[in-house]
């Protein structure tokens, strides 16, 4: 039998250099330390919801850190409730100018109605008023 040989190449060109760059991108932790140092803090948004922000959360602390998201939410909710109870009034305020213009859109027709009857009464009277005129 013949022995072969078999080369393997061993250029480093080729080969991945860090195991641990090929799995950076995969990694969470990562791509959130990526995207926070990816954040503009210039931006007006970012500005405007900084400024909001320092309103509620004045002291930098464990406790205040760690309950920010429930202050977060609670304002929020605090918020739209007081949307709705505002919006509620409107709506009942509208409610209130259809019903006026409901009673009035009524009142309008009643005296269309009395109108034709009564244009109906006096057609007769009006007809001999004009031939008598005419004579």
């Amino acid at each position: 039998m013949a022995d072969t040989k078999v080369e393997m190449s061993t250029d480093s060109s080729t080969a991945p250099q860090n195991t641990n760059a090929a799995s950076q991108p995969n990694n969470p932790l990562s791509r959130k330390l990526n995207k926070i140092l990816e954040t503009r803090l210039d931006t007006d948004k970012m500005l405007e919801a900084l400024k909001a922000l320092s309103v509620f959360f004045t002291e930098n602390s464990l406790r205040t850190r760690r309950n920010l998201r429930g202050d977060i939410e609670r304002r929020s909710l605090s918020i739209n409730e007081e949307f709705a109870r505002i919006f509620k009034d409107v709506k009942e305020e509208l409610e209130s100018v259809h019903e006026d213009v409901q009673a009035m859109s009524t009142c309008c027709e009643e005296m269309t109605n009395r109108l034709k009857a009564a244009k109906e009464q006096t057609q007769d009277l009006i007809v001999k008023t004009n031939k008598l005129q005419g004579e």
